[in-house]
């Protein structure tokens, strides 16, 4: 669920990760540390 969550908010914000942690209420740190715990990569 998570997951899901940080893969709509940066889909919705064309992965720009400063902008989808400010959407999802989370620091850009917590953000990245999301990214990497769940190995999310942008779309080729």
């Amino acid at each position: 669920m998570e997951r899901d969550l940080l893969l709509r908010a940066l889909s919705h914000t064309s992965w720009n990760v400063t902008h989808a942690a400010r959407l999802l209420g989370l620091s850009r740190d917590t953000m990245r540390y999301r990214i990497d715990k769940f190995g999310l990569t942008p779309p080729i």
